[in-house]
């Protein structure tokens, strides 16, 4: 069987950089709170944003782990699309690479290649 190795490599490359964004939101809220409220949103937030971000990174992930096994990989394409473009919301997703990517290799894996 074929495998959609094109759209599995990009969405997870994608799913990464997300990830990495988050955890470094999350890293940066608490030492905004070490440091005391400033800079307008309130460190909560931006943990709650980084969580939220992070979630969405590692579905990136199991989607593109979807897309790699055959059969799957209409779903996992799907998987990676829609929490590629949520991610948006949250993280900048990757800064804007790793939307990128996520509906690059979304498609891809869709398409089956």
């Amino acid at each position: 069987m074929e495998r959609a190795t094109a759209g599995f490599v990009l969405s997870l490359i994608g799913g990464i950089l997300d990830a990495i964004i988050a955890i470094l939101l999350i890293i940066a809220a608490s030492l905004v709170e070490g440091f005391g409220h400033g800079w307008g949103m309130a460190s909560s937030d931006i943990l709650v944003w980084g969580a939220i971000g992070l979630i969405f990174a590692i579905l990136v992930i199991v989607g593109a782990v979807l897309i790699y096994m055959p059969g799957k990989e209409v779903v996992g394409g799907i998987l990676v699309i829609v929490f590629s473009v949520l991610g948006l919301f949250f993280t900048a997703d990757g800064l804007f690479i790793g939307l990128i990517l996520g509906i690059i290799g979304g498609a891809l894996g869709i398409a089956k290649f």
